[in-house]
């Protein structure tokens, strides 16, 4: 598929409507939008995520979740995505005070409906808090969209929004892909991984499967049985309830937090303005610092508690050896007992003795006979030790790797992460005395009143996030308790006997889900050998260090999935060590081979695509990455200082479609289409103003 058009009507700096065609041929299929700083680029970006997703769009990137955060909800957000100039005018018809994003598709297959073209208009009246996607399917409003609605048909018939972050990407920023550290973040980004590499699909399956056997189970058990499922599923079902309750509790209280937050800010600004000689511009540098300060003592406390969960098999370091060793043992022994077979050669004997007759054998043969079966079935060499734990492959590589990193790096990162917090915490101190001293002045009516609100709102704040802690500490709870819950029914289905032709079901489903298990560590295997056969191929051939990484190593455990760099030594590449540059070249190159994996064709959109990088670099991204990531591309670049007229030179036989983002004396953009090989000039004879 690719994106014919994409309009915006009053969406942030872009005023009334606004189209814009993009490059789809086959040999030029890259457009080009640039502009200068605060023009529309990243706008353009925003604009298309929100119009395909809406409120959906939290679950694209985080950066997304934390815009709608701190605006105040995503009601509040959508306020300030509309126009400033649109939204003063004092209009009455019915499309006044209303901002879209509208997007034609084309070439977009839909099973069992041909279709030529797909358009999607995602339209928010800031004065009604009215939300409205239409979708148009060859001009008219089809039943499938209708059936399935319209963020069930986008998800699953354009862009999974889950994998959206891989399409749509801002190249300065995506080096946040190299520093991912905390559980919160890899579980989000393996959800991603998951999804763009196909597996996900086959663990739904696998669980809805699961879901078919218990239904079975629930219909056929005994009175008493059913009563008892009966019971231990509604608890599951109201344990759920309430974590959404408690959630959408958080969520409000969260927005009222952010509130109350800015509210402090502004009486501590005015506290500044009453009472202190320090500047304004001296006082948001110690908030961005201690802000700063805050987030990262927040991310050390998140390292330290994942470190944590690995403290009690330090503590128990002596048992870890032991089950280390049996482990090993049960490796390198047979799983069948000594006992088992000496009864099997018992048995043979007596069988031997019985029929010894009729089989014709002579006695002087017999015994022969009988010690050459002995010394087969039983060899000389006794299992040095019982199987006591039977680990399951997967299980085995977990507990290796658990051995493997409290054995090498645990001690050595738990130091440090304590070292750091105490750094953190004293500059923190250090920061927050000063934000203090500043306020102080001799009392006036003035500074005391605003004191005392700002003290009442501290304490508002602070009762609202003990109050989100005690939400949170309930979620736990509740998970807790139906984890154990979850294994009561998964015990008491096993003992259920099943009807005749329930247990044909069940067995058909048992085996389906057997065989998907298989299925899934097979394609687990397929995925990680090719995702690391391309990323490697990617990072060599876009770094100008030739064999700068030696290995990639993609680690999927149960729903984790981690990436590891090695150099040419097999030593471990600390990504946050790499330099700015080479951590965009990763990312890249990541991005890259996600994209190759998961088989999807939709354009891919890149902010600032040159940021970071050297002359070098800049030639291996301009000649191997963009030409060839994608069937249609669009790059909105800083011309000059990201993007020069000789790199455009490189790039100018691939490209389709250049516009220029031109922007008026009210601060309203538009876009200005020019000839592609005319770009340079048109920059060189304006100044981007209208």
């Amino acid at each position: 598929m690719f994106i014919e058009q994409i309009t915006f009507n009053n969406f942030r700096v872009y005023y009334g409507d606004n189209p814009v065609i993009l490059a789809g041929d086959k040999n030029r299929h890259i457009s080009i939008v640039a502009g200068n700083n605060g023009f529309g680029k990243t706008s353009f970006l925003t604009g298309l995520v929100w119009g395909l997703y809406g409120k959906l769009m939290v679950d694209v990137d985080l950066r997304y979740r934390q815009e709608i955060t701190e605006s105040g909800g995503y009601k509040r957000y959508c306020e300030k995505l509309m126009n400033k100039l649109a939204a003063n005018e004092d209009l009455n018809y019915e499309s006044a005070h209303v901002f879209s994003v509208t997007l034609r598709f084309k070439k977009l297959l839909i099973p069992f409906v041909p279709c030529e073209e797909v358009e999607i208009k995602r339209s928010y009246n800031i004065k009604t808090g009215h939300e409205k996607v239409e979708i148009l399917i060859d001009g008219i409003t089809n039943e499938l969209t209708k059936s399935v609605g319209p963020e069930i048909f986008i998800n699953d018939f354009i862009l999974p929004k889950e994998i959206a972050k891989f399409f749509f990407f801002d190249a300065e920023k995506i080096v946040s892909l190299s520093d991912i550290k905390t559980a919160d973040e890899k579980k989000f980004l393996s959800q991603a991984y998951a999804e763009v590499l196909g597996i996900k699909k086959y663990t739904d399956l696998k669980h809805n499967l699961e879901n078919v056997r218990m239904r079975l189970r629930n219909k056929s058990a005994s009175k008493s049985d059913r009563v008892k499922l009966a019971r231990l599923q509604l608890q599951l079902a109201q344990n759920e309830k309430l974590v959404n309750l408690h959630h959408q509790e958080i969520v409000e209280k969260s927005e009222i937090l952010i509130q109350k937050k800015s509210a402090s800010d502004r009486y501590q600004e005015q506290l500044i303005r009453e009472g202190s000689g320090m500047t304004m511009e001296q006082f948001k540098t110690l908030r961005e610092s201690q802000n700063e300060l805050t987030e990262r003592l927040s991310r050390n406390k998140s390292l330290f508690n994942d470190l944590l969960e690995l403290a009690p098999f330090a503590i128990a370091a002596s048992n870890v050896l032991q089950v280390k060793s049996q482990l090993e043992n049960e490796l390198t022994q047979s799983v069948m007992s000594r006992s088992l077979l000496l009864q099997k050669f018992e048995a043979i004997k007596m069988k031997l003795m019985a029929q010894s007759e009729n089989l014709e054998i002579p006695e002087t043969k017999k015994d022969d006979l009988l010690l050459l079966i002995e010394q087969s079935l039983l060899p000389d060499t006794p299992v040095s030790s019982k199987i006591l734990l039977d680990f399951s492959s997967e299980q085995q590589n977990k507990f290796l790797s658990i051995f493997d990193n409290l054995s090498n790096s645990f001690s050595k990162y738990f130091k440090q992460i304590i070292a750091d917090q105490k750094r953190l915490q004293s500059n923190y101190n250090i920061v927050y005395r000063k934000l203090q001293d500043a306020e102080s002045k001799e009392k006036d009516t003035i500074v005391s009143a605003i004191r005392q609100k700002k003290v009442q709102v501290d304490l508002e704040i602070r009762l609202l996030e003990d109050e989100i802690e005690r939400l949170n500490a309930k979620i736990a709870g509740l998970s807790t308790d139906s984890q154990s819950v979850s294994r009561q029914v998964s015990e008491l289905s096993k003992h259920v006997k099943l009807e005749d032709n329930d247990q044909l079901k069940d067995v058909v489903a048992q085996r389906a889900i057997a065989n998907l298990d298989k299925f899934i560590l097979k394609l687990k295997l397929q995925k990680k050998a090719s995702l690391e056969n391309n990323i490697h191929t990617e990072l060599n051939r876009l770094m100008h260090k030739n064999n700068f990484v030696g290995g990639v190593n993609v680690s999927i455990q149960g729903d984790l999935i981690d990436i590891d760099l090695y150099d040419q030594h097999n030593q471990l590449i600390e990504k946050d060590l790499l330099s700015k540059g080479e951590q965009q070249l990763y990312a890249t190159a990541l991005l890259t081979a996600l994209i190759q994996e998961s088989n999807i064709h939709f354009p891919v959109f890149i902010d600032s695509p040159l940021q970071k990088f050297d002359k070098q670099h800049s030639r291996n991204i301009i000649k191997e990455f963009y030409p060839h990531i994608a069937d249609q591309v669009v790059l909105f670049p800083l011309l000059h200082k990201e993007l020069n007229e000789q790199e455009f030179q490189w790039l100018l036989p691939q490209v389709g479609k250049a516009y220029l983002i031109q922007q008026d004396f009210k601060y309203q953009s538009k876009f200005k289409e020019v000839a592609p090989e005319h770009l340079f000039l048109h920059v060189n004879q304006t100044v981007y103003h209208v």
